[in-house]
């Protein structure tokens, strides 16, 4: 499986989403995490950061000659491998945008690396724009995830509808996997609406539910995903929950 973590903004979960994903799945074959992100959030989540350009992704894409074994990180957690990104990510994708390569630079890059795992796992930036999209086109799937925030509920409507314009437009053939929630109340009305107004549309709301929990920022300030800090705790266990049901989903779709 192939597959990006989307959001049209920032702070639902998304990136905390993408490493406990990446590191549940590591669990069940070979897995490569890449930072796609001028951010470098993804990368920080493991205590990884690129020292400088020609350290991270950003070498791949303005350079499709470069050895992408020779910048992985190897190893930041078992059955997994991390492609970091770098703040020039972002300079180098302007200049791509106005070479008309974007769209196509990070299938380009991943390409010499496909036979070596089992699963990829892309960390998107938290909008739309053209780096998001040269994700989503190296990819299978798609993952979203919401909140209580009802904004976020709108932010899965605007990904879906992002997904069909370019699958429309031919640059990906990735499909919505599912749609997560990454900050599960129970209790609050607010995430109750959000759920609600989202299981009156089609799209693929996925079982689970990522509970609320206190673990998640503290295993951000720890440099260690939730699933490896705390691998018996509820949140670790929705996590590793969330990554089987996204192989079924991966499957039903191949099939």
């Amino acid at each position: 499986m192939r597959l990006a973590v989307c959001s049209s903004k920032g702070g639902v979960g998304k990136t905390t989403t993408a490493a406990n994903v990446a590191v549940a799945l590591g669990r069940r074959g070979r897995v490569l995490a890449v930072d796609v992100d001028p951010q470098e959030s993804l990368g920080r989540a493991f205590g990884v950061v690129a020292k400088g350009r020609y350290d991270s992704l950003a070498a791949l894409l303005e350079d499709p000659t470069e050895e992408p074994r020779a910048i992985i990180r190897h190893d930041v957690a078992p059955g997994l491998d991390l492609l970091p990104a770098h703040p020039m990510l972002e300079t180098v994708a302007v200049h791509l945008t106005t070479t008309g390569g974007l769209t196509t630079s990070v299938r380009r890059a991943l390409k010499p690396l496909l036979s070596d795992y089992d699963h990829i796992v892309l960390d998107t930036r938290g909008d739309l724009t053209g780096l998001t999209l040269a994700a989503v086109c190296a990819v299978d799937s798609v993952l979203t995830v919401f909140t209580s925030d009802p904004g976020s509920a709108l932010g899965v409507a605007r990904v879906a509808a992002f997904l069909e314009q370019h699958r429309a437009y031919e640059n990906t053939s990735a499909v919505l996997a599912g749609v997560a929630c990454a900050a599960w109340d129970p209790h609050g009305r607010a995430a109750r609406e959000v759920l609600g107004a989202l299981e009156g549309t089609d799209l693929p709301l996925m079982r689970t539910r990522i509970p609320l929990s206190r673990r998640v920022p503290t295993s951000t300030l720890a440099k260690l995903p939730v699933v490896l800090s705390t691998p018996t705790s509820s949140v670790a266990i929705a996590y590793l929950a969330l990554a089987d049901e996204l192989l079924s989903a991966a499957e039903r779709v191949a099939a």
